[in-house]
């Protein structure tokens, strides 16, 4: 416990991480409100797994068509700026999604669009700047820290979702109900956009009469060097398995909660508190570690994910369920920080921004799929059936993929700062 004490010292020490820590903080509380909200919406609407999984493939569509571009930009922007605005922008468009449901069902898959647009830009500018704001050996620590404190948010923003959605929907209505947890979401990226603009990383922007090179270009060197980079590229590789097979989860997730345990936006919202308990006990047990094997810390964590699905589709009693999900939360955990640690240790300052897009683009393009597959599969096969089915893909995939040794293979000393190049020549 000494070793995770001081890790969560660096919070105290630290007051520029603590403020981005607090930015997403608030920031994932008020996305997890809208997750229960808008599975609420789209179900009470439709009745329609298959329509619920769109919902979902439009929050996942702008990371294939635009998450390359997002990252080249990110790189030549004030990533902390860049991050204020991607929240602001995003106040009015959640607002408006309640609004507009019950013109169109389509116009609020508009609204999601947009939204995770913007959010194309939040996520990897967070991610990049964590290194101008934390110490090297400090990173594993950081991100341990991150993973808890998005999963915190899970605990007590899911639970948040289905009483703020059932209590006001009660008091006021459904339709006033669902409002008031759209609100609340945009309320937090205001909340988070100010304790961004507390933070004053070290070094510079760059500048931009130094950047010449065009976008299409700064997204080939983003491609390249996740290709060429032999960690980064094995971890990337084996990472989008999870995806590719939990990916259908989502709108799953929701038939679940509705069919199965014969409930609605409090058993949904339970069975996404159980998950992030898990990852938050795992995320102590990371910070209290000095290193992690990362080949076999992800390749353990995605077969436990798996293990926790599957026995999630053999049950029907809620916290039955909810235990082993809070499973497939601990693995989740175990694949999430080692991965996150060695890009940010292996990755130029430069290229940061560009290879967690690359990253994200990938993982999202195989949800997008997952996401339309699952809903239709839940309708035609069963919500258990293919629960089970995507639980046990991936257990057989991640052991396929261990018999190579460059998924098992530890993480190597970290990159130094003036060494961007190293890993561009290792092909």
């Amino acid at each position: 416990m000494g070793r995770a004490g001081h890790s969560f010292g660096l919070l105290r020490r630290n007051r520029d991480f603590a403020a981005l820590w607090g930015a997403e903080l608030f920031s994932t509380l008020g996305d997890r409100v809208h997750r229960v909200a808008l599975a609420a919406l789209v179900y009470r609407l439709t009745g329609s797994l298959t329509e619920t999984g769109i919902a979902f493939v439009a929050t996942a569509l702008p990371d294939l068509l635009f998450g390359l571009a997002a990252g080249s930009f990110v790189d030549r922007w004030d990533r902390r700026r860049a991050m204020i605005v991607s929240n602001l922008l995003r106040v009015p468009a959640v607002v408006l999604i309640p609004v507009v449901a019950h013109i169109h069902l389509w116009l609020v898959y508009l609204i999601l669009f947009w939204v995770n647009t913007l959010a194309l830009v939040f996520r990897p500018a967070k991610t990049a700047l964590l290194p101008s704001i934390v110490k090297s050996d400090e990173l594993h620590a950081a991100n341990s820290l991150n993973g808890i404190m998005e999963n915190t948010a899970d605990v007590l923003g899911y639970p948040l979702g289905g009483i703020l959605v059932s209590t006001a929907s009660v008091w006021f209505g459904s339709e006033q109900g669902l409002a008031a947890a759209f609100i609340f979401d945009g309320l937090m990226f205001v909340v988070s956009a100010l304790c961004i603009a507390s933070i004053r990383p070290r070094g510079a922007p760059p500048e931009r009469d130094a950047v010449t090179s065009s976008i299409w270009h700064d997204m080939r060197e983003g491609v390249a060097f996740t290709w060429r980079q032999p960690l980064v590229r094995a971890n990337t590789a084996v990472m989008l398995l999870g995806p590719l097979t939990l990916g259908a989860t989502f709108p799953l997730l929701v038939g679940y909660a509705w069919e199965v345990l014969g409930g609605g936006e409090w058993e949904y919202s339970m069975l996404g508190t159980g998950i992030s308990v898990g990852s938050i006990l795992a995320g102590f047990w990371l910070t209290s570690l000095s290193s992690v094997r990362t080949g076999l810390s992800v390749v353990v964590g995605l077969v436990v994910m798996g293990l926790g699905v599957m026995g999630t589709a053999m049950v029907s009693h809620l916290w039955l369920a909810v235990a082993l999900m809070a499973i497939s939360g601990m693995g989740s955990m175990m694949v999430l920080v080692p991965s996150v640690t060695l890009v940010q240790r292996h990755t130029p300052d430069r290229l940061l921004g560009r290879v967690f897009a690359v990253r994200s683009t990938l993982i999202f393009a195989a949800m997008i799929i997952t996401n339309a597959v699952g809903g239709v599969a839940g309708e035609r096969f069963g919500v258990r059936e293919s629960l089970f089915f995507c639980g046990s893909a991936l257990v057989a995939l991640v052991l396929l993929a261990s018999v190579f040794p460059s998924v098992r293979a530890s993480d190597t000393p970290p990159m130094l700062a003036d060494e961007p190049q190293v890993a561009m020549d290792e092909a």
